[in-house]
């Protein structure tokens, strides 16, 4: 096989392999809270309001929506960064690499415009 064929099969695998690790620890994530609870349940534990608060907190959308936003932000940041000191040594590379940045940084405004009409909802 080429490099013409091996280089897109292997970006695109990377990406789709990251989107399943992503998908597949957030299950366990939420399997073992469910796990959690399930085993003080059926060992007659006692689950008050304020414990239940807190364990939701562990799969909070709010908080997620945050911190995704600020780690696309960054990423876009860092291609943007990246392609200013490509572009130092080669100009034309600064208007693509500025157009890869962007997308990144627009999922992260995205997501932290989620996180703030979130915010708001459950404040009132």
């Amino acid at each position: 096989m080429s490099e013409d064929i091996i280089v897109p099969i292997a970006f695109f695998g990377s990406i789709a392999g990251i989107v399943w690790l992503v998908s597949h620890y957030n299950f366990k994530k939420r399997l073992t809270l469910h796990e959690t609870v399930r085993h003080a349940v059926d060992k007659g534990q006692d689950l008050t309001g304020e414990a239940m608060e807190k364990l939701a907190l562990i799969t909070d959308p709010v908080r997620a929506d945050l911190r995704r936003g600020v780690l696309f932000m960054a990423v876009g940041i860092a291609f943007g960064f990246l392609g200013l000191m490509v572009g130092m040594e080669e100009g034309e590379a600064v208007k693509p690499m500025i157009g890869v940045a962007s997308f990144p940084v627009f999922i992260g405004l995205a997501y932290l415009g989620l996180w703030a009409a979130g915010r708001r909802e459950q404040r009132g």
